[in-house]
């Protein structure tokens, strides 16, 4: 007597079958759904810290710091720095907030005037919904707050050296003065 499979064995075992491929396919997608969000949160820390390490050449190498113009949650900075993408030398460099999509840019020109007619500028849009910038200054340090929509702010604490070595600083001066006098 052959012994083989009842149609019923047959049924369970295609039933169990189909069950456990179900079960695979719901992990197989699940496992795609959180690489896709694993991959979008990368690309968001990724242009977090490109905009942070811009920001900070910019302000480590600068020469002169100005703030053009301030707005309620928004500053328009002007930064003569030694820091250059477009290879120009100690360009001017401005970060705007634009109305549109509530970009921030950062303008590159040779020149401290943008000059729109001649384009000499570079500029590179460096985020969007962007629902607040400024930048605070007290005795040449400086604080930048950056604020993305749906997205924890980004400080930067920036003491500037090349604005120190440009200008020194006085009680320095003072006290080198004063012990030559007691001497």
């Amino acid at each position: 007597m052959k012994k083989a499979f009842t149609l019923v064995e047959l049924m369970i075992a295609v039933i169990l079958f189909s069950i456990i491929v179900t079960f695979l396919y719901e992990s197989v997608a699940q496992l795609q759904r959180s690489n896709e969000q694993l991959l979008s949160q990368a690309n968001k820390v990724d242009k977090r810290e490109a905009v942070l390490k811009l920001l900070y050449n910019d302000f480590i190498n600068a020469r002169s710091i100005t703030v053009v113009e301030k707005l309620t949650s928004t500053d328009t900075i002007r930064v003569q720095s030694y820091n250059s993408l477009y290879e120009m030398s100690e360009p001017y460099v401005y970060y705007k907030v634009y109305k549109d999509e509530n970009t921030l840019r950062r303008i590159e020109s040779p020149v401290e005037e943008l000059n729109y007619e001649q384009s000499l500028y570079r500029f590179d849009t460096l985020s969007t919904g962007v629902s607040f910038f400024k930048v605070y200054e007290s005795k040449g340090h400086y604080l930048i707050y950056l604020k993305l929509e749906g997205a924890e702010g980004i400080y930067l604490d920036i003491y500037p050296p090349s604005l120190v070595l440009a200008e020194p600083d006085k009680n320095l001066k003072n006290d080198t003065n004063s012990s030559k006098n007691e001497e």
